[in-house]
């Protein structure tokens, strides 16, 4: 890969298309890409104040004139003013021949103010793969750039301008992530850099960013880095919209040396930036995002960032904040849903704004529980407990109450069925998990979506089953049913029934609970991990001693009354599980939310909206109408 673009045809070219009207998001990245080219090369243009390169010095006029033009047509924003006017001062900075360390300090400030203004919403979905960063390199740059990254590759000897030496500090120093990625993506119109957009995925991408942006990192800064990220605050300044957007040496300045080094450090092992940081500050993105399209009067994008702060970011950091402060992931969670539900009214724009306001500043409360050094030892047990128990019991309720009663009514086929459907929801769930993971990008939308629907199918089902059951249980009606089935004491209708109960009510829970342990792995700690295992095999024989004692009480039951008990169970189920499927629902942005003053009892799958308190009570008028019936019937 070459450095940023050299000749001004071709950054005109770029430039035009970046600032067309319609590509907001491409005009902040492509100015990020701009301005770091100037403060990065500038001091091969100038040097004490006199012009060494004439061609080089001017491309440097012609990228601050365009910097300028570009900051004029972005869209309105608190800060715009600011922005222009630093642009106007490399400008002139730029005319009159400054020193390079003023026109790198310019830049180091613009390059801030459009990340602080405009929120920049490009970063990385997960961790980036430095080995497979390693193999691409070696694929696609290793021919211009040399197997090691010094700029002498055989394939870049001719190229003019020279192919970049990633090991070269001054470069580094001045070379954001965010424009490593950009330059990956885009390419540099009128050089032999090509872009690689749409032939390298967006993780590959930022696998390629990360991999040349460490070049220059030494193993002793990179130590050091290491070392001081374990002391101090240091930690918390070192957000992964820090690393990605700034530049080495903008973190220098505002963070000294232990900065600087935190930084190498942090770009050689990106792993250590997806803690529960990285979900926050998505989310805390996303909310500035839809305010200020909502403030545009674009609706819907409003309410697509809106779903997608609470769906990408504060969902994935629910549990862990829920093991530490249950009252203020309810609270900051009910914020979300009123930034939405204003949307949605369409409620003045300073409405929404505040409400924008208190969600930012619930999100912020949330990062202060989650900043310190992770879960303590009896916090990650709990949690751990409880993500399995509470995930785990509803679908372990309703399978051994479905083996429970085949078993009794002595219907074999129908247990096999049972058995296949709950084994085949947990390979389900593991498989839409690693096709989530490694193959395709599953959004939140998509998670509340499978929560959702499956939740809402099972309610319906299980409801199918509750009255059936409640229909059937005259103890001699059933024996006269069994009778009249000698080989198949079920029907195959009913035996399929029962199965895709056992199926879905497992998957629908599958997925979420690794989801849920996933983030919670990020929050502990090398001291407290075994805690997480502890608190998994607790829940475990928590479920197990469940399901014994549902087996034992089950069949020593009479008929009759095991029936009208397991029916009841299975309807109360099939309600909370509605209520649980609508919420999903509503999170993924299907169904609409008004919030009612009420507290949410999730045990009873009741979250005070509008809707879900129609659904579940329309439920419940039915199964007591239908219940009524018939016992008045029998």
């Amino acid at each position: 890969m070459t450095t940023l673009l050299r000749r001004p045809l071709g950054a005109l070219l770029l430039l035009l298309i970046a600032f067309a009207p319609t590509a907001h998001a491409a005009d902040q990245t492509a100015l990020v890409q701009l301005v770091e080219y100037v403060g990065a090369d500038y001091i091969n243009a100038v040097q004490d104040g006199e012009v060494v390169s004439e061609a080089e010095y001017a491309e440097m006029e012609e990228f601050s004139k365009l910097l300028a033009e570009g900051v004029r047509e972005l869209p309105e924003a608190d800060g715009r003013d600011t922005l222009l006017q630093q642009a106007r001062d490399l400008q002139a900075a730029v005319d009159n021949k400054a020193s390079d360390a003023e026109v790198k300090g310019l830049a180091q400030k613009i390059r801030g103010t459009l990340v602080e203004v405009y929120g920049i919403p490009v970063i990385p979905k997960a961790a980036p793969d430095m080995a497979k960063g390693a193999a691409l390199y070696q694929t696609h740059c290793a021919a211009c750039h040399g197997a090691e990254g010094r700029g002498d590759g055989p394939a870049g000897q001719a190229l003019e301008p020279a192919p970049t030496d990633f090991h070269e500090v001054e470069r580094y120093d001045g070379r954001s992530l965010l424009g490593l990625y950009t330059t990956i993506t885009g390419g540099v119109d009128g050089t032999g850099m090509a872009a690689y957009g749409e032939t390298l995925s967006d993780a590959d991408r930022w696998a390629l960013a990360f991999y040349v942006g460490s070049k220059a990192v030494t193993e002793e800064r990179a130590e050091a880095g290491e070392k001081a990220l374990k002391t101090g605050d240091l930690k918390n300044d070192m957000t992964l919209d820090t690393v990605i957007a700034k530049a080495p040496t903008d973190v220098r300045d505002e963070l000294g040396d232990n900065g600087y080094a935190a930084m190498g450090y942090l770009r050689s092992h990106p792993g250590e930036l997806f803690s529960q940081n990285r979900f926050i500050e998505i989310s805390d993105a996303k909310l500035a995002e839809a305010d200020q399209a909502y403030a545009a009067g674009n609706r819907a994008a409003a309410r697509t960032a809106a779903l997608s702060a609470y769906l990408d970011g504060f969902e994935m950091i629910e549990q862990q904040l829920s093991a530490m402060d249950n009252d203020m992931m309810r609270r900051t969670e009910r914020k979300f849903m009123a930034v939405r539900e204003a949307i949605d009214r369409q409620q003045p724009v300073a409405q929404v704004s505040g409400l924008v306001g208190e969600a930012r500043e619930g999100l912020a409360e949330a990062a202060d529980a989650l900043g310190g050094d992770g879960l303590s030892p009896a916090a990650t047990f709990s949690a751990s407990f409880f993500i399995l128990f509470r995930e785990g019991l509803e679908a372990l309720l309703i399978v051994a109450a479905l083996l429970t009663f085949t078993r009794k009514a002595n219907a074999r086929d129908a247990t096999r069925h049972i058995h296949f459907g709950w084994i085949a929801a947990l390979v389900a769930g593991f498989a839409t998990w690693f096709v989530a993971s490694r193959l395709i990008s599953f959004s939140g939308a998509s998670r509340e979506m499978t929560e959702g629907v499956g939740g809402v199918l099972a309610a319906l089902i299980l409801f199918y089953v509750g009255f059936w059951m409640h229909s059937n249980s005259n103890s001699q009606k059933w024996m006269g049913y069994i009778k009249s089935k000698v080989d198949n004491a079920l029907d195959g209708g009913t035996v399929w029934a029962l199965t895709l109960v056992s199926f879905i009510s497992v998957y629908r829970e599958m997925f979420e609970t690794i989801l849920f342990y996933q983030a919670l792995w990020s929050q502990v700690t090398e001291a407290t991990q075994p805690y997480m295992l502890y608190g998994l095999l607790a829940a475990l024989a928590a479920l197990a001693v469940v399901c014994v004692l549902i087996f034992r009480i089950g069949m020593k039951l009479p008929l009759s009354l095991f029936f009208k008990a397991t029916s009841m169970v299975l309807l109360v189920l099939s309600v909370i599980l509605l209520g649980k499927g609508i919420a999903a629902l509503q999170e993924a942005g299907v169904l609409n939310a008004y919030y009612l003053e009420l507290p949410t009892i999730t045990w009873l799958g009741f979250f005070p909206t509008v809707q879900g308190a129609i659904a579940q009570a329309v439920a419940v008028v039915v199964a007591l109408a239908l219940w009524w019936k018939g016992r008045r019937a029998s």
